[in-house]
This record gives C-alpha cells, sequence and structure tokens, in this order.
C-alpha cells in the first residue's frame, strides 16, 4: 500500500511541477522565434529546464507546508471553478 501512496504523491507532485514547466516551454518557444542568434538554439530546452526546477520548488514548498492533495483539493473545490452560482 505503500508504493501506492508513493506513486500518487508523486504524480501529484508533478501535476504542481508541470505548471512553470509549461510556462517555461511557451517562454522558451516565443525567444527561439522571435529572436535570432545562438541563445535560440538551446533556448526550449533551457526555459524547460528552469520552469521544471521552479517547479520543483515549488511543489516541494507546497508539500513541506499545506500537502499537495489539501492544495489541489482547494483548487479544485473552489467556487469560482466548479461554475456554482454565487
Amino acid at each position: 500500500m505503500k508504493i501506492v501512496a508513493l506513486f500518487v504523491q508523486s504524480l501529484l507532485w508533478l501535476s504542481v511541477a508541470f505548471s512553470p514547466t509549461l510556462l517555461g516551454l511557451i517562454v522558451g518557444v516565443f525567444v527561439k522565434f522571435n529572436f535570432s542568434g545562438q541563445l535560440s538554439d538551446l533556448a526550449i530546452p533551457t526555459f524547460t529546464l528552469i520552469g521544471f526546477i521552479l517547479g520543483g520548488f515549488w511543489a516541494e514548498n507546497i508539500r513541506k507546508t499545506i500537502g499537495l492533495s489539501a492544495f489541489l483539493g482547494r483548487l479544485i473545490g473552489h467556487r469560482d471553478i466548479d461554475g456554482a452560482p454565487r
């Protein structure tokens, strides 16, 4: 049972870390296609790695303070997201 819990926690950690990673990927694509030169060749992997590192720090901070399941539960259960009338 401990393996299943570790697997679920890993998926929750990755789901939190994925958001900054995706943002880094978008910034990398923007830099690659709008600026020319040697910087543009490594823009996508560099910005994606920076986003993943920042996302990892953010996910660890959330894991240590309130917990990943509580954090994602608050996001999913928020009134503005589920379309409930005010």
